[in-house]
């Protein structure tokens, strides 16, 4: 049983090395300039060895982002302020996650990239991540409704789908840019995530 865990330790440690170098190599060179055989010298194991791991550089390339925007998209919820209003969870959220972005963002240029347009099982795993971040900020939403903040009528899911197109568009537009400038985007986004809090209308809701 001993030397099961070990073989299973061995195997994730290389798998982490694996991607480790997929992060710096791919940051550098960007998603096409990087080979495999780069890779796999970078990693310090055989071309082989990557094969066992990953299916292709794409797979490989998405398993080193999934893992780091699952974590990273939990702890933004999780985190958030429970005794600040529904303005300041938001803000909370969008720093935590932008914060990811500014760290790592020629690696991830790369990533957005390629992700919008996955397809097969990757776009499944893309898709159910973000369906369950969806699903935690509305019930944030939904729990402001009982202190009064949030109107009653007002759908939670609803919601989370406008602030996160707001988000996906700083975010678009952020690595747009040579440097992501985090607390620039916060800001901006902020201004439509009020638009969205306070809305529009004089008269109110129609």
């Amino acid at each position: 049983m001993a030397s099961v865990s070990l073989r299973e330790r061995h195997k994730a440690e290389t798998r982490r090395r694996i991607q480790e170098a997929a992060r710096t190599l791919i940051a550098e060179k960007g998603f096409e300039g990087a080979t495999m055989r780069g890779l796999a010298s970078a990693a310090g194991v055989g071309v082989g060895t990557i094969a066992l791991h990953f299916q292709d550089k794409t797979s490989l390339l998405f398993s080193a982002f999934f893992e780091d925007i699952s974590e990273i998209s939990r702890r933004a919820v999780e985190t958030a302020p429970r005794d600040g209003d529904i303005r300041e969870q938001f803000r909370h959220m969008l720093r935590t996650m932008y914060g990811y972005y500014g760290e790592n963002t020629l690696f991830l240029r790369s990533v957005v990239k390629e992700a919008l347009f996955a397809d097969g099982e990757w776009k499944a795993r893309f898709d159910g991540l973000m369906q369950e971040i969806l699903g935690r900020v509305a019930e944030q939403v939904e729990a402001r409704k009982t202190t009064g903040e949030v109107r009653r009528d007002v759908s939670g899911l609803r919601v989370a789908r406008v602030c996160w197109s707001l988000y996906a568009a700083g975010l678009i537009d952020g690595l747009n840019h040579d440097r992501f400038d985090v607390d620039g985007q916060v800001a901006g986004v902020m201004e439509l995530v009020d638009v969205v809090l306070g809305g529009v209308l004089a008269g109110g809701r129609p």
